[in-house]
C-alpha cells in the first residue's frame, strides 16, 4: 500500500511541477515586441555601420532624416526595418546600414525580449 501511496504522491508532485512550469512559461511568453524609445535603443547599440550617401542623392543635393521602425531580436540583431519618413532616395541606404547594427539585448524581468523602436539616420551634404 505504501508503494501505491508513493506513486500517487509522485504523480501529484510531478503534475504540480509541470503545471507550475507551464504557468511560468506562459507568463514569460511574449505576445509581441516591446516598444522602446529611440534614446534607449541608441544607448544599447553595440556596433553600427555608417550609411553610404547615395551618389545620385548627393549629386542632386538631397539631404534629410530617414526615420525607420526597427525590430530587434532577443539577441540584439536587427531583424527588420520599415521606413517611416524621409527622402525616398535615402531610405534604402539607411535601411542597409541599420540592418547591420547590433544592440545589447533588452531585458524585461531579467529575460531578453524582442523590441520595436525607431531610429533616425541623418544625411547632410557635409558627409
Amino acid at each position: 500500500m505504501q508503494t501505491n501511496a508513493g506513486r500517487q504522491l509522485f504523480r501529484y508532485a510531478l503534475s504540480a511541477i509541470l503545471a507550475a512550469g507551464f504557468s511560468l512559461a506562459g507568463a514569460l511568453a511574449q505576445e509581441g515586441p516591446v516598444r522602446i524609445g529611440g534614446n534607449v535603443a541608441a544607448a544599447n547599440r553595440v556596433s553600427w555601420v555608417n550609411p553610404v550617401y547615395p551618389p545620385d542623392a548627393k549629386q542632386n543635393r538631397i539631404q534629410g532624416t530617414v526615420r525607420l521602425e526597427v525590430l530587434i531580436d532577443k539577441d540584439g540583431h536587427v531583424l527588420n526595418v520599415t521606413p517611416v519618413t524621409g527622402p525616398a532616395e535615402l531610405t534604402q541606404s539607411a535601411a542597409d546600414a541599420v540592418l547591420q547594427w547590433l544592440y545589447k539585448p533588452v531585458l524585461l524581468n531579467g529575460n531578453p525580449v524582442t523590441v520595436l523602436t525607431t531610429v533616425d539616420v541623418n544625411y547632410t551634404l557635409s558627409q
